[in-house]
C-alpha cells in the first residue's frame, strides 16, 4: 500500500484497474475508474505490492532475453570462429566480448533498475 497521495482534481492520475483508497468519496474502495477524479483530495494505491512485483518480473524477463541473446551471439560467433581461419583473433575478441556481456546482463539487480526508474 502507498502513502497518501494529494490529487489537485486533474486527470484521473493513475490507470483504470490499479485499487485505490479515497477517503472522501461515497465509495471509499475500488478500481481507479470508480472514481470521480475531478474531486480533489488524497488517495492512496493499495495494489502497489502486486503492481511493483510485475515491474520487477518484467524487468527480470527482459535481462533474462538480454543475457540469451548475448549468449546465442557469443556462440554464433565462436563457431565462426572455429569454422574458419581460427588466427582470427577479431571474431575471436568478439566471442569473448558477448560472453563478458552476458555476464554483466547477469549481475544486474531488476530490484534496483525498479527503484532507479520510479526516481
Amino acid at each position: 500500500m502507498s502513502d497518501w497521495i494529494e490529487h489537485d482534481g486533474g486527470p484521473q492520475p493513475v490507470a483504470d484497474d490499479v485499487w485505490v483508497e479515497r477517503p472522501n468519496s461515497s465509495r471509499r474502495i475500488g478500481p481507479a475508474h470508480w472514481f470521480d477524479w475531478t474531486v480533489k483530495g488524497q488517495f492512496r494505491v493499495l495494489n502497489q505490492h502486486l503492481i511493483d512485483a510485475a515491474l520487477k518480473r518484467g524487468i527480470e524477463l527482459g535481462l533474462e532475453a538480454a543475457e540469451q541473446a548475448a549468449l546465442k551471439a557469443e556462440n554464433t560467433l565462436e563457431n565462426e570462429w572455429r569454422a574458419g581461419d581460427k588466427s582470427d583473433s577479431h571474431l575471436e575478441g568478439r566471442s569473448d566480448g558477448m560472453g563478458e556481456a552476458a555476464d554483466i546482463i547477469r549481475n544486474l539487480n531488476p530490484e534496483t533498475i525498479a527503484k532507479e526508474a520510479d526516481q
